[in-house]
């Protein structure tokens, strides 16, 4: 099996944009979240989400657009972000067959909430067709796929809140098994007030955030022919069903070069919901079966539950500082459930370049 590395971060969330300035609020705790001025909030349980503040994504386009979802902007700032950070440029993304694996539990839910909405007011003949493609799920991939010109094997994951783990498992999967050497792997969310609303009155019991966060993922002779940066590898991966989050886990260390004594880390799923946090807290603790020196954080109190994109931004942060963890990170494991049973673990190392 080929090493599969992590040569190019690129976060967008509420607490920064790229990966120095996200490390830097993971390092001193900063919290994204704060109040919704967007829409009026009278009626719902909540008034607070973590939202990214000052973007323009105009600053991120390859080529002008004339109309893009606000869940697609996040997904094009997050690969210019991570093209920039693993210092790659169309070249050799091209002679590489670049994939491109991406999450997102709800897609272009703005566009569709806008388009629909029209329809049902207005009639058929009075809705604005511009919108009409930008209602799919694969709309975003396939716009980032053609201004990057990615021939590379493409996929689109809607599975809820793993859809990013998904994704970046999948990725793994193809550069390990030698199907090949590049891969752009990661998920995104974009916040709006259908999303909220449904979030709210369900009393799922998180603060929704959004944001976006798209890995380099690269077979490690590759990354060290073109002198990529290292920083990190990403050495399993673990997918179960029904709650079964012990095994996903388990599964993920399976192919580790670490067991579950030397892990520093676990990034859990935690977001406040009491059902889901107990079941994964009562997994970690048999993982673990007393094992000390392991830190348990969530990164969720910071970005908000990011559901399609919140994996991928765990991956970043396991390979970063996070506040509280008493002891340099060495071996970490990431954990994304969703609600539906779903459970995605992902194992990370912080290797030598």
């Amino acid at each position: 099996m080929k090493r599969v590395v992590i040569t190019g971060m690129g976060p967008v969330s509420a607490i920064g944009m790229g990966r120095e300035a996200f490390f830097a609020a993971l390092r001193e705790g900063r919290t994204g979240i704060g109040e919704i001025t967007a829409f009026d909030t009278a009626g719902y349980r909540s008034t607070r989400a973590a939202l990214v503040a000052d973007f323009n994504v105009a600053d991120y386009l390859e080529s002008q657009k004339n109309y893009l979802d606000h869940a697609s902007e996040l997904a094009y700032a997050a690969m210019s972000l991570a093209l920039e950070d693993a210092d790659l440029d169309a070249k050799t993304m091209a002679g590489a067959s670049a994939g491109l694996m991406l999450g997102s539990a709800f897609g272009n839910l703005a566009t569709m909430s806008l388009f629909f909405g029209d329809y049902l007011q207005k009639g058929p003949r009075l809705v604005k067709p511009v919108l009409f493609p930008h209602t799919y799920s694969n709309t975003t991939i396939s716009l980032l796929a053609m201004d990057y010109n990615l021939s590379g094997y493409q996929v689109n994951y809607s599975a809820g809140s793993v859809s990013s783990g998904c994704a970046i498992a999948a990725g793994y999967d193809l550069i390990r098994l030698g199907r090949a050497s590049l891969v752009f792997a990661g998920g995104f969310e974009g916040f709006c007030e259908p999303l909220f609303a449904g979030c709210d009155r369900s009393g799922a019991g998180f603060t929704l955030g959004e944001g976006a966060g798209i890995l380099v993922l690269e077979e490690v002779e590759h990354a060290r022919a073109r002198g990529a940066r290292i920083l990190g590898e990403l050495v399993g991966a673990g997918l179960t069903g029904g709650l079964r989050i012990a095994d996903a886990m388990r599964l993920a260390l399976a192919s580790a070069p670490f067991a579950e004594k030397e892990l520093d880390l676990i990034l859990s799923a935690a977001n406040g919901s009491p059902d889901l946090d107990g079941k994964e807290s009562a997994a970690i603790e048999a993982l673990l079966a007393g094992s000390a020196g392991v830190a348990v954080r969530s990164i969720k109190p910071l970005i908000g539950e990011t559901l399609g994109a919140g994996a991928a931004l765990q991956v970043m942060a396991a390979l970063g500082e996070v506040r509280g963890v008493p002891r340099e990170v060495r071996n970490g494991l990431v954990n994304a459930i969703d609600p539906g049973g779903s459970v995605v673990s992902l194992a990370v190392q912080r290797s030598p370049a």
